[in-house]
């Protein structure tokens, strides 16, 4: 069958296809989403909470977002900033916080700036020689890993807590939104994207022992990311998506905790983003890697899931080809009709047109039940939902890139750049003084 046969019929069926077997996923998932129970029993006595907060040249963020994780007073909270070779102000302004649960380990080139996933595995190394940690049972050690713009609910750490009475439970991932939303436009539809993701996705694989895990507001247990070994965390450039699958391998669960939000910066201009999502493309095409550990290893429930959400990359691919393919053959449609050829049938471009704008339309839906949008009716939200389906096809321009990328054996990328922000409502609170006795 040519994708690009002139009259487009295969390309056409192929598509149809695809969008069917997508909205059968989606219904799917939306039904198990809707059973989903958030966990609401007596947390675990004796839980040791360490926020790891790696960063490279992050003093437009730094000051804000520690301030949040020290509103509270409890003291069985640590911060561990790894500054990895930063050249910028971010290891003197965590230097100059006053409060003695704040940690900071400086690594320095040739080891600094090695990837997200090596920052990671440094600061276990550094928990290991703590005398607080040491004295703690690593099961009772949670290691909530937070970047450097992120900014978690304050009643974070009390609605995750429960989810870890379940011996079993290894990582705990919060939902993910974009604290900027309401300044850009393209922040609102990433936005959109985290929302649709967690509140669908991630409470949907939680029935099926699938749950993902992020790399910021991600809750895991120290005795878990010992079991993996002495480096949990990989060198991929999704460190996030590989730790969730193979703790899942190692016969740990994982949980979604709907209760709490971890606020990121959006980005904000395109390029950006591409760059962002490619980067996240060529990581996921890296995690194939672990597709033979899968088929041995899953869980039969998580099985299926598991193998789709890990071949997503190629079925992204497919679809882009699709598309074009359909556009092509759609412009051939319309020339042949102005060169005096029969009226199309208006019913293919109806069709074509409810498949693809029907599920954006759940799914604009879904975020407005979650976002209420203060003042936008159903026609401005149908924009939105129209916006994001154009907003969709950044998938297709990053898998492309990452792509090249992979064929071209290069695994580099720069850091996004964070851009400073106010101090929201809730981040004014002074942080609480403590001994000058600092910290590593």
């Amino acid at each position: 069958m040519n994708l690009l046969d002139p009259d487009g019929g295969g390309a056409r069926l192929l598509a149809a296809v695809m969008i069917i077997l997508g909205m059968l996923y989606l219904c799917v998932m939306l039904v198990l989403a809707r059973v989903h129970r958030a966990w609401t029993g007596t947390p675990p006595d004796g839980l040791f909470f360490v926020f790891v907060m790696p960063c490279l040249n992050e003093e437009a963020v730094i000051g804000p977002s520690l301030a949040r994780l020290l509103q509270s007073p409890a003291a069985n909270r640590r911060v561990l900033v790894v500054d990895d070779g930063s050249d910028d102000r971010t290891s003197q302004l965590v230097l100059d916080v006053p409060d003695d649960r704040v940690w900071l380990l400086r690594r320095t080139p040739p080891h600094a700036r090695k990837g997200k996933g090596a920052a990671l595995n440094a600061a276990m190394g550094d928990l290991a020689t703590r005398a607080e940690i040491l004295a703690r049972d690593p099961s009772d050690v949670i290691i909530a890993v937070v970047d450097a713009d992120g900014r978690l609910d304050p009643h974070t750490v009390e609605a995750v807590a429960p989810y870890f009475a379940d011996p079993r439970t290894a990582g705990v991932q919060t939902g993910v939104r974009i604290n900027n939303r309401g300044t850009s436009l393209l922040a609102r539809l990433q936005d959109m994207e985290f929302v649709i993701y967690t509140d669908v996705f991630q409470r949907g694989r939680g029935q099926l022992d699938n749950v993902g895990l992020g790399g910021n507001g991600q809750f895991v247990r120290l005795s878990a990311l010992r079991s993996l070994g002495g480096s949990p965390w990989s060198h991929s450039l999704t460190e996030d998506l590989d730790l969730g699958v193979r703790l899942l391998l190692a016969g740990w669960r994982n949980q979604f905790c709907p209760q709490a939000d971890v606020h990121q910066q959006g980005v904000i201009r395109l390029g950006r983003l591409l760059r962002q999502r490619s980067r996240w493309f060529q990581g996921h095409l890296q995690s194939w890697t672990l597709m033979p550990r899968v088929l041995r290893q899953a869980r039969a429930r998580a099985l299926p899931d598991m193998l789709f959400h890990l071949s997503s990359p190629l079925l992204i691919l497919l679809a882009s080809l699709l598309t074009a393919a359909f556009v092509l053959s759609t412009v051939a449609v319309l020339t042949s009709w102005f060169a005096s050829g029969p009226a199309p049938d208006a019913r293919y471009f109806l069709g074509a047109y409810l498949m693809a704008a029907g599920p954006a339309l759940v799914c604009g839906l879904i975020y407005r039940s979650r976002e209420p949008l203060t003042g936008v009716g159903m026609l401005r939200l149908a924009g939105y939902v129209h916006l994001y389906m154009l907003y969709a096809l950044v998938w297709f321009v990053a898998g492309w890139w990452a792509l090249a990328r992979v064929v071209g054996r290069r695994t580099s990328w720069h850091k996004t750049a964070r851009t400073p922000e106010p101090p929201r409502a809730d981040t004014r609170t002074p942080m609480p003084a403590a001994s000058d006795g600092h910290r590593g």
